[in-house]
């Protein structure tokens, strides 16, 4: 129909799926971590935290979701993008509700739409990134 665009989205099962998977495997590897999945609309539907993680990894493992989710990238890009802009551009972005310049948030892709993301905060940016990469996967596989 014109005037209207096809949309995907994650199910909250497979937001369950996501959280289970990832919250395993960093439980395996030592590493205490909030873990946060949104939808095809940037809505969270899900969010596990390991007992002794950092209460501030909540708001960030959020925040790395939704930038991930509205930026259309995993958020090592859009923080490579953000530190290269110009410092009043930079000062812009950052400012902006929810978008974190921080890795360890990862779109999930689905027919080249983004159907939601992953973001993982606690155990450092790369390994955050790492989780989040496992979560979208899983996502993207089926």
């Amino acid at each position: 129909m014109e005037g209207t665009k096809a949309r995907r989205t994650i199910t909250g099962a497979m937001g369950l799926s996501i959280l289970n998977r990832v919250f395993e495997q960093a439980s395996a590897d030592g590493k205490a971590v909030f873990v946060a999945v949104v939808d095809g609309t940037g809505a969270l539907i899900g969010l596990a935290a390991h007992e002794d993680a950092p209460p501030i990894c909540r708001k960030i493992a959020q925040d790395k979701a939704w930038t991930a989710f509205a930026s259309r990238r995993r958020t090592s890009a859009w923080k490579a993008y953000v530190m290269s802009s110009p410092e009043e551009e930079r000062h812009l972005m950052l400012s902006q509700p929810g978008y974190i310049a921080a890795s360890g948030g990862t779109p999930i892709l689905i027919d080249g739409m983004v159907a939601g993301a992953v973001g993982v905060s606690g155990a450092g940016q790369q390994e955050d990134e790492d989780l989040a990469d496992l979560g979208a996967a899983l996502a993207s596989a089926v």
